[in-house]
Parts: C-alpha cells; structure tokens; sequence
C-alpha cells in the first residue's frame, strides 16, 4: 500500500478520537482528566503482550537502550495532561489544529540539537504555523473584545512541544532497531506510567475506580473504543514515518483539522446533543481561514 494512503488513515482516526475525547471529557469527566489519562496509559498491558508474543526479539536488546525508549514513552504520555485540560475549555476544532506545530518544534529541536540549519523557506512556514495557531485561538470575551484564548494555546503548545520530542527519539530509536520493537518498549512505557499514577495518586485512584462504577458499561466500552483507535492511528502514522521522510508524513498529518473541522460541523447540526460547537459564519469562516494558513505552512515544511 502507498504510503500517503497509509499516512492519511492517521489524522482521519485521531480526528475521531478528538471527539470522543471531547465527549469523554465534557459528559463524564469534567475536571476529572485522572481517568482518562490512567486509561490511556493501562492501553499499553494488552499491546506489549501482543508484540512480545509475537516478535520475542524485542527483548534481545541491551538494558540501557530498554530503558531509553521506555522513557520515550513516557514522555509521549504527558502529553495527555494539557490536552484534556485544553479539550475541556474550548472546541475540539479550536483544539486539534494547533497540534500542527509540532512539525515547528520538530525543526528546532533538530536546528539546536542536530546542527541543521533552517531554511528561509522553513522558518517562513513556521511563522504561517504558528500565525494559524494564534490565529484560531481568538476568540470574543462577553465584551464582544476579540482576545486570545491564552490558556488554551500554551496549553496546546506543550502538548505538540511533548509530541515532538517523541517523535524525534521514536524515529531515531526505530532506524537503528525496527518499529515493532520500539513500539513495545515505548507502550511498556505507557503502562508503567499509568500504573504509576494508579498507585501512587490517590484522586486518580479513587476516580479510576468509581468511573466504572457511575458510567459502568457504555462509557467504560466508549473509552476503550476510543484508545483502542487511537493506538490503532499511532502505529500508521509510526510505521509510515519508516515509509517516507517524517516531515511528509507530518505534511499529510496536517489535514487532521480538516477532518475535525467537518466533523464537529456534522456533529453540531445532526447530533448536537452529543457535541455542539460555535457554527456561527464568523466562527466557520476564522477557522476555516486559518486551518488553511497552517496546512500551507505544514506543506511548505514538507517540500
């Protein structure tokens, strides 16, 4: 299969996941992000049984090299913090395309830690990025005053900063090894760190347990659903990052606000029940503008 088709396949599921994140976060777990976090991390027990059964090599590692991509693995999990903390103040299409710096932080992490040097070409995409980022982060007070959502983009700017340094250690890990075995020691990762937080955080412990309690079978099903995709999206867009430069593949990754912008927009007008976002002309025509500047950004990045 093509490696743009694969590539694609990603920010479609992760459009899908923002929302029932969105959901998750707004019907049943508002200002509880605990449980969602402790279950997006306890999705690594049934992966890296699955790999280990299946690719056994993946122990004929040395210690160090183990313990380094475990580490790469929690590292992606914190990213989870301000991400939820972000869903739960604003629009999932205010939210998602902010992710599109990452390819940014991706630039400079390689300008400052590998000694590439930026292109004009490069740097110019960026501040497109980073103009669409701040850009659809405004927003009209109860004033009618047009102002940043200040905390929602910093909050977003972290999550994407953690992402990217992910992705950097990932790439560089699965050239020397091979994808599946980075996979399950970054997803043994995932597990200690969701472990970690069930035993020692006693909140998330207590609102870990009582979830299941309160939203018992069909909330407990959706949320596993959702980690089941969203890990499912993690191994294409990671696999395809073998398959093609990673810039490209963060170039097709960048039609995942595309994808949410429609899809809130669906949702809105046919399920408003289940999410309702801001449709209003104004609202449509800012995203839509913006998403447009980024994704000319991302594409000028990729070339």
């Amino acid at each position: 299969m093509n490696w743009f088709i694969i590539a694609m396949l990603a920010p479609m599921i992760w459009a899908i996941c923002n929302f029932i994140d969105k959901y998750l976060v707004t019907k049943y777990f508002k200002g509880d992000i605990g449980t969602l976090i402790v279950n997006s991390c306890l999705i690594g027990l049934p992966v890296i049984i699955l790999i280990g059964i299946f690719k056994p090599s993946v122990f004929s590692i040395n210690f160090i090299t183990a313990l380094l991509m475990i580490l790469n693995g929690i590292i992606l999990t914190t990213y989870l913090f301000p991400y939820f903390h972000a869903l739960s103040k604003t629009d999932a299409s205010r939210v998602v395309p902010i992710f599109q710096t990452i390819p940014v932080f991706s630039f400079f992490l390689a300008f400052f830690i590998l000694k590439e040097v930026l292109s004009v070409d490069q740097i110019l995409a960026s501040l497109l990025i980073i103009g669409g980022a701040i850009g659809i982060s405004l927003k009209r007070n109860d004033r009618k005053k047009i102002v940043i959502t200040k905390d929602v983009l910093w909050l977003m700017l972290l999550s994407s900063f953690i992402v990217s340094i992910n992705s950097l250690f990932f790439k560089f890990f699965a050239l020397q090894l091979d994808f599946w075995t980075v996979n399950f020691w970054q997803y043994l990762g995932f597990f200690i760190f969701g472990l970690a937080l069930l035993i020692f955080v006693k909140p998330y412990r207590i609102s870990f347990f009582s979830s299941f309690k309160k939203n018992k079978f069909r909330v407990a099903s959706l949320n596993m659903f959702n980690e089941v995709i969203n890990l499912f999206a993690m191994i294409i867009f990671s696999f395809a990052t073998l398959l093609a430069p990673l810039s490209l593949v963060w170039v097709i990754n960048s039609f995942q606000p595309v994808f949410a912008f429609l899809i809130g927009i669906g949702l809105t007008l046919f399920f408003p029940l289940l999410i309702k976002e801001e449709i209003s002309w104004k609202v449509l025509l800012q995203k839509g503008l913006f998403i447009i500047l980024m994704i000319a950004g991302a594409i000028i990045l990729g070339i």
